[in-house]
């Protein structure tokens, strides 16, 4: 063999080999879209000798977070480890490609909504439509859990969702919104909302609304808009409510630990008896950001609930 034959035989050999490498070698990245007017970024983690073909996990941070933090981090590293791709997504709350490393500062001007998830994850759903992706399992926690479930609802026919899975996902009742906002606060909830909606109703949506208690956040900015969808008196911020118009097979873990949203198995027993596509998986001793050992039982019990 001359030596320029040798050569491209070794360039296809090293190519051939690198190929192969990669389609068998775990594979992380950052992907970027726009929507909206604005670039959202997430990680996607593909398992070894995976690809986006061989369905993918959509995640939804928890309120505030962002997709490097202990829920999205722990399913960052086990999903891929049990043969599960993932796509943690970081919601935008209103700026262009948010890259916090923390919960959101309490001190800027509040302009994002509760509802803004909705359409950035179908932002992300119709994405992975766009790679050939077919078999999505939605996955959120918290308030993420929430938002992933309205998405669901909303979304029910879509054929590409094939599981949804909630990690302690928002529970939410009127009276106890409004009590807990006076307790928290010593404001009534609903004169605040009467302001927010009087602005909006005024074609104010975007005016500030200075010393206002939004949240976790004691004192802040935050415009009319943010403030009445964030505290907006819809039974759709109760993820137990959306329930009911979900088709698809639905997981939902709990912890007995979790300190932020408490006696989950009581409250979903009615729609358990109800809905035959909804399981729910107590993980006994977690908190409410299910990791470590917590997280791997959970991530066991995600993954059979996906391949069966």
């Amino acid at each position: 063999m001359n030596t320029t034959s040798f050569s491209n035989t070794l360039t296809k050999t090293l190519f051939i080999f690198m190929v192969w490498s990669l389609s068998n070698t775990a594979f992380a990245k950052e992907i970027t879209l726009k929507a909206e007017g604005k670039t959202l970024n997430a990680d996607l983690e593909l398992a070894e000798g995976k690809t986006l073909k061989d369905g993918v996990v959509l995640f939804t941070h928890g309120t505030w977070m962002n997709k490097n933090y202990s829920t999205a981090t722990m399913l960052k590293e086990f999903l891929p480890e049990a043969g599960v791709n993932i796509l943690a997504i970081n919601l935008s709350l209103d700026v262009d490609n948010r890259h916090d490393n923390a919960m959101i500062s309490c001190d800027r001007v509040h302009t994002h909504k509760h509802t803004d998830a909705i359409s950035e994850i179908a932002a992300w759903v119709n994405w992975l439509k766009s790679q050939g992706v077919n078999n999505i399992t939605l996955a959120g926690h918290s308030r993420g859990g929430n938002q992933t479930a309205w998405y669901a609802a909303l979304n029910d026919k879509e054929e590409v969702i094939k599981h949804i899975v909630l990690f302690a996902p928002q529970l939410w009742d009127e009276q106890a919104e409004i009590k807990h906002y006076q307790e928290k606060y010593h404001k009534d909830l609903t004169k605040e909302l009467a302001k927010a909606n009087a602005l909006i109703k005024q074609g104010k949506a975007d005016q500030v609304m200075p010393h206002t208690d939004l949240v976790y956040c004691k004192d802040s900015k935050v415009t009319a808009e943010s403030f009445a969808d964030y505290h907006q008196l819809n039974e759709n911020m109760d993820t137990i409510h959306l329930l009911p118009s979900i088709s698809k097979p639905v997981l939902i873990f709990a912890g007995t630990e979790d300190k932020v949203v408490k006696n989950l198995p009581e409250k979903i027993a009615p729609v358990l008896e109800k809905q035959k596509n909804i399981t729910l998986y107590v993980v006994e001793d977690s908190d409410h950001s299910f990791i470590d050992m917590s997280g791997e039982e959970a991530v066991e019990e995600m993954v059979n609930f996906i391949q069966n």
